[in-house]
């Protein structure tokens, strides 16, 4: 019983379901049923539509809207839309004329499904239905000219209207005549009992309809103060038929009159306010309506108009910063702010000044971000560090307060013995923060040494041992001073430590032997006392001898003369007995010297002007070295046999050339080429964080772009100078003698090939020269950007292997190959220099001292190490530590090993420096290559340019390519115009020597010895 009721139960509710599906199915239905109905003028028509809760009536036609909406000539609307049931929908037409022939439309938008009715009213007079504007939009190949014959008995022909030619289409009654149109003009032709009428005219033109439009809002500003003026564009790309609506804060709507225009395939909608007030804030909405399709978007943006102008900073790290000595600091701290805010950077109370150490950035509309880079931080750097932001309406500070942790040291161990009395100790101590100081004795006077349990403490004793200390702090170099005194008060024979610390793991010790008075050591103190006038006398005897033998400064570079047979022996040439050609020689009243670049144990380095170096009328700007005032004369020669050397070489673009010297009446002068963004280690550590932006801004995915407008930063007179600061300095040296400062002009940021040296090479005659050749060299633009980017790194490692191959084609070994005596020129260009005169070696950390002398043992190769044997071949060893410079962006090498006899054993043993972090591994194969133990093995220079060219782009080898070919004519230039200004004086045979040197250019040198300008 239960299972058949369960079973009728079923069947019902199946029934049921049937049933609602069946009447859901059937859809939109329009009675009456007909398809199409002729209609007398005047009569009426009631159409229902029913099957839906969303149905809507239409005319289908593009002025549908306005024919819905028509009124009689009373005022009634003439078309009368309601509903007769919830799913039903009438339409009533009353007193029909021609006007309501169409295609009336029965629509549920939600399902898309459509009925349609077609209505016609003829009229004798007018056989067809008349359009208000007789515009055709062609969205397709085939469309709808709607010429609708208001009687379906006449046939309709479509014509080309210029040329009567008939189109072949199909006529679609109630909607027009369906063909494929081009953009011209058409006229419909009905025929009916043998009579003609001709429709209007209609224009065709095409029309570009997106599958979806996607506007966008751009902006003048979305922050201002109120007052500033403001301009909003909505813009819409591939759109040519659009209707644009603002949703904008009720304030600014008061005033805004939008202005629409159009461009190429675009439409735009513009509100201009000429002043705004704090009530437009808000959110502003351009709403558009594509009217072909009518597919629609809207696109907003956030505008805030501030009453007042407003800046608000936050520092990226801590306010209190403690940095070790020589380590780089970097103080950056981030802004929003409007206005645009000007910074101003102090250091105690005193401004700095100076790009290359401030770095000021916007990195949005409203958002800033400043830093100060303190590059190998000294000792007295430290200091309250305070940034100033102020942009008229607010003000911000934020001060860093910068410890430098200097390590301890012990700077003075002495003892006073008062016979019969105490023993006085004193130790003095400097570092920051404030080292500490502890005592130590061992009884045991042979056998006391580091590492034994012999030292013990030193602790106050009543009567027997006494310790002061004594805490002062020295501003100038910003340490602290610790004096501690142990005093003995009884005759000791002990040895005394003295162990100072400020820092874990870092101890300085120094012992001192304690012997007590007795009438023996009384006797020994009298025979010590013998012993040391002895000793003074042979002191002062070995002292003249080593004066005499004292390190003087000597120049690097050698020039080889001959090599032995087993390649073990090398014999350079004593740049003594090479020769000086009196054509170098230039008057001394035409240099004007300035600043001091460089300055070193021997000599400096100043920037100076030269006159009438390459015309009579001309100035350059030039680097001279220069010996110290107290110079011997074997300094004076080495000087002198570094011009020898210079002049023996000959130019090359890649190496630091010289222009002239003066060598009478006054000190000796070398005059050389000026490189103005000074060493290459300083040069990466100022542009490495171009080089980090750029890479990190190429690997993200481009989104919304928003323009980075100039920031209007203050830059005023007074700053204080790092060693990192001087424009157009070589490196970090301390400034030691005062000289006159002649201002110079500074070059433009985007230069000329011919600009790149300001040398005298560039002589009337060489211009007339390149000229020849097309052009093209002169018109060669070379960029000046500061960005950094890696085929700058390549280019710096081709141009030095450049340089490098000319020396090795000269014989020439260099000595001293680093990233630090590498000058950086305009147009990134790279030369090799020998700075050793103008750099403090013995204070220098690159510097190791190694018997008598000072090495560079971080850039030595281990022959040159171990066996003092130098070659063009252990310059490729420095060749690729210098590569590991570059592509660490100025890292020092070894960075993990120790300078003593770890670093000694890891070299022997092959250790070699992992792959930098921005190498390729192309980059570290060289390095590795460079590297090889065996210096046969090691790859020549010329091959290092092959290999390292193949890396570059192509637009690099272009420059190199010209670079070259002017190096090849100005070196034969230079010294065929050496001749012309000692024509008069020289022998006849001296322009024959040049003739025969350059055979290729016997034109050129005649018509400069007797002063007509080259063919």
């Amino acid at each position: 019983m239960r299972r058949l009721k369960a079973s009728v139960l079923h069947r019902m509710v199946t029934f049921a379901a049937l049933v609602y599906f069946c009447s859901e199915v059937h859809g939109l239905e329009i009675t009456p049923h007909d398809k199409e109905f002729v209609l007398a003028q005047g009569s009426s028509l009631n159409l229902t539509c029913s099957g839906s809760l969303d149905a809507l009536w239409e005319f289908k036609r593009d002025d549908s809207q306005r024919l819905l909406n028509e009124q009689d000539e009373n005022g009634n609307p003439r078309y009368i839309i309601f509903r007769s049931d919830p799913k039903s929908i009438a339409l009533f037409l009353k007193s029909v004329s021609w006007k309501d022939t169409g295609v009336y439309q029965c629509i549920d938008h939600n399902s898309s499904e459509t009925r349609e009715v077609a209505v016609f009213v003829p009229d004798p007079e007018v056989w067809f239905v008349k359009s208000d504007h007789g515009m055709v939009t062609k969205i397709s190949e085939e469309s709808i000219v709607p010429c609708v014959a208001t009687n379906p008995n006449i046939t309709v022909t479509l014509y080309e209207r210029d040329t009567n030619r008939p189109i072949k289409g199909q006529y679609l009654p109630g909607e027009g005549y369906k063909a494929q149109l081009e953009d011209i003009t058409y006229v419909c032709q009905g025929e009916l009992n043998g009579k003609l009428k001709k429709s209007q005219e209609f224009n065709v033109v095409s029309i570009t309809v997106p599958e979806n439009i996607d506007p966008y809002i751009s902006t003048s500003k979305t922050v201002l103060k109120q007052g500033e003026p403001l301009t909003i564009n909505c813009t819409v790309h591939g759109v040519e038929l659009a209707i644009f609506s603002w949703h904008i804060p009720i304030t600014a709507a008061v005033e805004a009159h939008p202005q629409t225009y159009e461009s190429t395939k675009s439409m735009h909608s513009c509100l201009i306010f000429p002043r705004t007030t704090v009530g437009y804030s808000g959110n502003y909405v351009c709403h558009i309506k594509e009217t072909v399709e009518g597919l629609s978007a809207f696109s907003s943006v956030s505008i805030t108009v501030l009453e007042n102008g407003f800046v608000e900073v936050k520092p990226s790290q801590g306010q209190n910063i403690s940095a070790k000595l020589q380590e780089n600091v970097e103080l950056r701290v981030d802004i929003e702010a409007y206005p645009a805010p000007q910074v101003r950077w102090t250091k105690d109370g005193t401004t700095i000044m100076g790009e290359k150490t401030i770095t000021i950035r916007q990195e949005h509309e409203i958002r800033y971000v400043t830093i100060l880079t303190l590059v190998r931080v000294r000792a007295e750097q430290k200091g309250l560090y305070t940034v100033i932001i102020s942009n008229g309406d607010d003000t911000k500070e934020v001060t860093f307060d910068l410890e430098v942790q200097v390590p301890a040291q012990i700077k003075d161990l002495t003892d006073h013995h008062f016979p019969g009395m105490k023993d006085v100790v004193t130790c003095v101590a400097e570092g920051f923060p404030t080292p500490t100081i502890q005592w130590y004795s061992c009884d045991s006077m042979l056998k006391c040494s580091n590492h034994t349990a012999a030292w013990q403490p030193l602790m106050p004793q009543l009567e027997d041992l006494s310790i002061q200390t004594n805490i002062s702090y020295n501003e100038a170099r910003k340490v602290s001073l610790v004096r501690s005194q142990v005093t003995f008060h009884k005759p000791q024979q002990v040895t005394v430590r003295c162990e100072t610390a400020n820092q874990p793991g870092h101890v300085s010790r120094r012992d001192v032997k304690l012997v007590s008075s007795t009438w023996f050591s009384q006797v020994a103190v009298l025979a010590a006392v013998l012993a040391l006038v002895v000793i003074v006398i042979l002191s002062i005897i070995i002292l003249i001898a080593v004066w005499r033998k004292k390190p003087r400064y000597e120049i690097r570079w050698k020039v080889i003369e001959s090599v032995s047979q087993d390649g073990h022996e090398y014999i350079y040439v004593d740049p003594i007995h090479l020769p000086y050609d009196l054509a170098w020689e230039m008057p001394r009243e035409n240099l004007v010297l300035g600043r001091t670049l460089g300055s070193g144990a021997f000599g400096r380095v100043v920037e100076a002007t030269a006159y009438g170096l390459t015309h009579s009328h001309s100035s350059t700007k030039v680097a001279v070295k220069m010996l110290k005032s107290t110079a011997r004369r074997s300094e004076t020669q080495a000087l002198m046999s570094e011009l020898k050397i210079m002049s023996h070489l000959g130019p090359h673009l890649n190496i630091v050339n010289l222009l002239g010297a003066c060598t009478k009446h006054g000190p000796l002068y070398l005059v050389t080429e000026y490189c103005r963004y000074g060493d290459l280690v300083d040069y990466l550590h100022r542009n490495k964080h171009t080089f980090l932006q750029y890479y990190t801004e190429k690997n993200q995915d481009s989104g919304c772009i928003i323009s980075r407008g100039s920031t209007p930063f203050s830059q005023k007179k007074g700053y204080v100078s790092f060693g990192t600061e001087s424009d157009g300095g070589y490196m970090d040296m301390s400034k030691d003698e005062p000289s006159i400062y002649v201002p110079m002009q500074e070059q433009v940021d985007t230069i000329k090939y011919a600009d790149i040296q300001p040398s005298p090479y560039e002589s009337p005659y060489q211009q007339d020269l390149y000229q020849e050749q097309g052009g093209s060299i002169l018109d060669l633009v070379i960029s000046d950007s500061p960005t950094l980017t890696y085929d700058d790194l390549l280019s710096f490692s081709y141009q030095v292997a450049k340089g490098m191959e000319f020396l090795a084609s000269k014989n020439c070994v260099h000595r001293d190959l680093a990233a630090r005596n590498v000058l950086i020129c305009e147009g990134k260009l790279v030369k090799i220099c020998d700075f050793g005169l103008a750099r403090d070696i013995m204070h220098d950390s690159n510097y190791i001292s190694k018997g008598s002398t000072f090495l560079p043992l971080k850039w030595m190769a281990p022959e040159s190490i171990f066996h003092n044997l130098y070659t063009t071949l252990s310059d490729v060893w420095s060749y690729g530590i210098l590569l590991w410079e570059i592509f660490t962006l100025g890292g020092t090498p070894y960075p993990d090993l120790p300078m003593n006899e770890i670093f000694y054993s890891a070299l022997k043993r092959g250790y070699r420096m992992a792959k930098p972090a921005h190498a390729s591994d192309e980059v570290y194969e060289i390095m590795k290559k460079c590297w090889d133990e065996k210096f046969e093995k090691r790859p020549e220079f010329s091959l290092l340019v092959h290999n390292v060219g193949k890396m570059l782009m192509d637009s690099y080898k272009k420059i190199e390519g010209l670079h070259s070919l002017k190096d090849a004519f100005v070196g034969r230039l230079r010294h065929c115009e050496a001749m012309k200004s000692t024509a008069s004086q020289a022998p006849p045979n001296r322009a024959n020597k040049c003739i025969l040197l350059f055979p290729r250019y016997e034109g050129w040198v005649r018509c400069i010895l007797v002063g007509h300008p080259i063919p």
